[in-house]
């Protein structure tokens, strides 16, 4: 199986963002996709923002299009079925996103800025702090600088 995913938080599941969900769900090019909508509350919501470097509290929904497919020649079709449906849905989005769910992680650097938002900054001092070599660099990655 092929896997390509990403995700981007939402504030609500007002009508517009449903009728874009449902029509880009309908056009997934493999059955073996889906379209997750993750709920965000219970021990998310039990600590403040800034308690950790986890960055989507605020929002309500996390929408994460998923695709799935068996072969190798259908890596274009699914991939910009994933990259169409996040652009679809950014304008209802503030852009922050579940770092698990970063696809290729193309976006670098403007990726984890936004899958961390403010808490950014702060990774980027204690990654200078106690990794400045940049060692555990294989996840997404923040960068010592």
């Amino acid at each position: 199986m092929h896997y390509y995913w990403k995700s981007l938080h939402v504030p609500a599941l007002g009508d517009e963002v449903i009728d874009l969900i449902v029509e880009h769900a309908l056009r997934q090019p493999s059955p073996h996709s889906t379209t997750d909508i993750w709920p965000i509350g219970g021990a998310v919501r039990q600590f403040g923002s800034d308690t950790s470097a986890y960055y989507g509290r605020h929002a309500a929904y996390l929408v994460n299009p998923e695709a799935n497919w068996r072969a190798a020649q259908h890596d274009a079709a699914n991939v910009a079925w994933v990259r169409t449906f996040i652009d679809a849905l950014a304008e209802h989005s503030d852009g922050s996103r579940y770092l698990n769910f970063a696809g290729f992680q193309e976006e670098g650097e403007s990726m984890m800025r936004r899958g961390y938002g403010p808490h950014y900054d702060r990774l980027v001092a204690l990654k200078r702090t106690y990794d400045p070599d940049n060692v555990f660099q294989l996840n997404p990655n923040v960068p010592p600088e």
